[in-house]
């Protein structure tokens, strides 16, 4: 007899740490591959004359673990030159984003993070010369990115997200000269392209919209 309520009591305690454990709500697992989608302005101030100090572009962010997140962005900088030089910057990169104070994901209003990456810059400069014919010229350039940012949580599934990083890049600078007309009245600036190495150093603001896709794992 007390073998049988013995056995009772036992299988009555199971019973009751299932039920608990059933109703318990599912925490999210910390190192999941969180997958975000968003736009980005980015505003940097000092670009060379004849590009345009504002782009817009795309990124992706990947969840790594606990307090790394990785981040891969397109940016687009369109000609803002005037006369006859047009210039066109096309900057692709990733980045490593770490939380020091706690972790995305965790109810938070605010997120600080550190980053830093590398970016690849094709840069296209068109000028028209006295006889309207046009000259490309283009060249790669490779930089390191470092800063620091925040993400602002609006909901569970959007953020936004503020960066202040700054850019080395190196890469082949271009060579100016001038082409006067006959008369003396005009002249033309004209890029040719240049073997020696540049060294281009800027500071760069960029403001994101991010939604949430969803777990890749």
């Amino acid at each position: 007899m007390k073998n049988k309520i013995l056995i009772l009591a036992l299988l009555g305690i199971a019973n009751t740490e299932q039920k608990a454990e059933a109703q318990q709500p599912k925490v999210q697992n910390a190192n999941s591959g969180k997958l975000q989608f968003g736009f980005r302005g980015t505003v940097n101030p000092h670009l060379p004359s004849g590009a345009s100090w504002l782009s817009y572009g795309a990124q992706l962010s990947l969840k790594v673990a606990r307090r790394f997140n990785s981040e891969w962005f397109a940016d687009y900088y369109p000609s803002a030159g005037k006369g006859n030089v047009e210039r066109n910057d096309i900057r692709i990169g990733a980045a490593a984003l770490y939380y020091p104070l706690h972790e995305i994901y965790t109810g938070k209003v605010c997120t600080p993070y550190f980053s830093i990456g590398t970016s690849y810059t094709s840069s296209k400069i068109t000028t028209r010369n006295l006889d309207s014919q046009l000259t490309n010229v283009s060249r790669w350039g490779i930089g390191l990115i470092a800063g620091m940012g925040m993400l602002l949580h609006i909901s569970p599934k959007f953020d936004l997200g503020f960066v202040s990083q700054y850019l080395g890049q190196v890469g082949s600078q271009f060579k100016t000269g001038e082409t006067t007309a006959l008369n003396n009245s005009e002249r033309i600036i004209v890029q040719q392209p240049d073997t020696r190495i540049n060294y281009e150093g800027q500071m760069i603001f960029c403001m994101s919209v991010n939604y949430t896709l969803g777990d890749l794992w």
